[in-house]
């Protein structure tokens, strides 16, 4: 049986395999902000980094849905003029975030994501 870290690999490995050329890199990371997994595949990101800014804004994002009384928080895309970033719970003790082309198909990603998600709490719990 594979472990844990080998399931959570193969989960960005498929997400990457789903989403192509329009994914730059994918993580996996604690709510905290620690890299679990990572798939880098464009050079200049640092999945260090990429894992704490992300947690950062994915805990704002929740304290912010809160203050407003806006309901649960989903997650947090955040749209550049050449990259988008989404970053998006996976139970409580995770975060995936998805580094992908501005034009990606968002509809596409957004499920993809779900998939993997699914999968990611059901190596890691909810």
């Amino acid at each position: 049986m594979a472990s844990k870290k080998e399931q959570l690999e193969s989960i960005l490995s498929d997400l990457a395999d789903s989403l192509g050329s329009d994914l730059f890199g994918a993580l996996i990371a604690t709510p905290d902000g620690q890299v679990v997994v990572s798939t880098v595949l464009k050079s200049s990101l640092n999945d260090q980094k990429l894992a704490a800014m992300a947690a950062a804004v994915v805990g704002t994002s929740e304290r912010l849905a809160k203050l407003v009384e806006a309901g649960d928080f989903h997650d947090a895309l955040v749209r550049c003029s050449n990259e988008n970033i989404l970053s998006k719970k996976a139970g409580r003790r995770a975060i995936l975030v998805c580094v992908v082309k501005s034009d990606a198909n968002i509809g596409l990603l957004n499920i993809e994501v779900e998939d993997a998600i699914e999968r990611i709490i059901s190596v890691l719990g909810s």
